[in-house]
């Protein structure tokens, strides 16, 4: 036994070396998820502190959610692309990788010297600097989907899996920064005398500037940077087993792509569908004429129009309407309801790994519930300047809940459909749902454009105007 006992320990010191190291790993390729997404993350927390400072007012989120939204559209060109020129991502996915996180700690230092900067533009002052940051961010965010997660496919599944917890955490770290910031105050202040004085909001700084939040937000990508660059160095982890390219008639693309917006660190894991084969159009047989309809009226056809709606809702019109939704409430609850939504997917990622799959009738039941509550929003910011119990602390309870469940069963219901589509319907029903999920937050995001800068239809508050009351 003596003469046996240094080879078991040997074993024993050998197989205790592989498991840390693949801990490594895995807490590498974590942080490596937290390359992207952050910064548009943070400018949604900054969102209560930046509104009355810049020109655009309370017309700003529906502003941003436009130009985001619009650049997200990106991704399915280069999937297009890459079917009518059949090229191949896997040689040059570690560069652009590289290039990716270099590029997202530059956008969280311009964003943090150029967030306020303005420029004329058709005959007034906007927020160029930090539209143009938006977009342009929001397109490296959209392209970063199609070559993250193919270099992970260079390791073993797990990893896989915290690379999800990555992304979700993009979504928390920027939120609980926003916490240790803070709001600050607004005191109204006359400015002449009693009789002919004005009363104007006079904004006090949070715990620390905004300038101050994105240099800390920095650190993320940067963290992410420093990962990537371990993980060129280390084998563990690596998959051993490598699949043989089946033979087709086509040349086959390793795209991988995730059609969804901003927040969509959001139900990544249901949105990337491998392009691994281009069918032969030729060989369709000729559709029936009814069977457009008759897809509709299926349960995937019913289940994609949810998918559109709740992306539309939430994705699209909701983030538009903030200001108008939450700020006529108060600044306070305007911050801390921004905040907490960020809380929303990250906990349903987490109930959706034990409950994964629910019956039809729950998830009509859940469609409703949110279709409720965003009329309840779309409502308050209707009848702002006085939404209802505007001035009651039962009223800033509610539309905090009321906000809060709307992310809940939205993040939900699209979490559902993801896996519904992927185990029913393939890597095709994915693409659906990624087109569905994208469309819906672009028109959505479209429509509240139109509502709010075109046809006005909402209104601000001012809480200094004493001859305003609101019951």
């Amino acid at each position: 036994m003596l003469a046996n006992s240094p080879p078991h320990t040997d074993l024993i010191s050998t197989v205790s070396n592989r498991f840390h190291f693949k801990a490594i790993v895995y807490i590498l390729v974590i942080l490596f998820g937290l390359g992207t997404w952050t910064n548009l993350a943070g400018v949604w927390i900054q969102l209560p502190i930046i509104t009355p400072i810049l020109p655009e007012s309370w017309h700003l989120p529906a502003k941003l959610t436009l130009i985001i939204n619009s650049a997200n559209i990106f991704p399915i060109l280069i999937v297009f692309a890459s079917l009518v020129f059949k090229f191949n991502t896997s040689s040059f996915e570690v560069p652009v990788n590289f290039v990716l996180l270099c590029t997202s700690i530059l956008f969280a230092i311009a964003f943090a010297f150029l967030w306020d900067k303005t420029a004329d533009l058709f005959g007034t002052k906007q927020s160029v600097y930090l539209m143009g940051l938006c977009f342009i961010t929001a397109i490296t965010d959209c392209l970063s989907s199609t070559t993250f997660i193919p270099f992970l496919h260079r390791y073993e599944p797990i990893y896989l899996n915290a690379y999800f917890t990555g992304e979700a955490l993009t979504a928390l770290l920027p939120a609980m920064i926003g916490i240790t910031q803070g709001i600050g105050k607004s005191d109204c202040v006359l400015f002449g005398n009693e009789t002919n004085g004005t009363l104007i909001e006079v904004h006090h700084q949070p715990q620390y500037s905004v300038q101050t939040y994105f240099l800390l937000l920095s650190f993320l990508p940067l963290s992410a940077l420093v990962a990537f660059t371990i993980l060129q160095f280390m084998k563990t982890g690596r998959s051993k087993i490598k699949s043989k390219p089946v033979k087709s008639e086509h040349k086959q693309s390793s795209i991988f792509i995730l059609m969804d917006n901003i927040e969509d660190i959001d139900v990544i894991q249901n949105t990337i569908a491998t392009i691994n084969n281009i069918e032969d159009k030729f060989k369709k047989p000729k559709r029936k004429p009814n069977q457009l309809k008759k897809f509709l009226m299926s349960e995937p056809g019913i289940f994609l129009f949810i998918v559109f709606q709740c992306s539309a809702m939430l994705y699209g019109v909701c983030q538009g309407l903030t200001t108008f939704s939450l700020n006529a409430y108060s600044v306070t609850t305007f911050h801390y309801t921004i905040i907490t939504s960020q809380f929303a997917y990250p906990v349903m990622t987490l109930v959706a790994a034990f409950i994964p799959e629910v019956s039809s009738k729950i998830i009509y039941s859940l469609y409703a519930i949110s279709t409720g509550l965003f009329v309840y929003i779309f409502l308050t910011a209707k009848l702002s300047p006085c939404p209802p119990l505007v001035n009651q602390l039962f009223g800033h309870l509610i539309i905090f809940f009321v906000w809060i469940l709307m992310n809940l069963t939205c993040s939900y219901i699209r979490i559902l459909m993801g896996n519904y589509f992927r185990k029913n319907l393939g890597h095709r029903g994915l693409i659906c749902f990624g087109i569905a999920t994208q469309l819906g937050a672009l028109i959505g995001a479209t429509t509240n454009f139109a509502l709010t800068n075109t046809f006005e239809l909402f209104k601000e508050r001012n809480i200094c105007d004493k001859t305003l009351q609101c019951f």
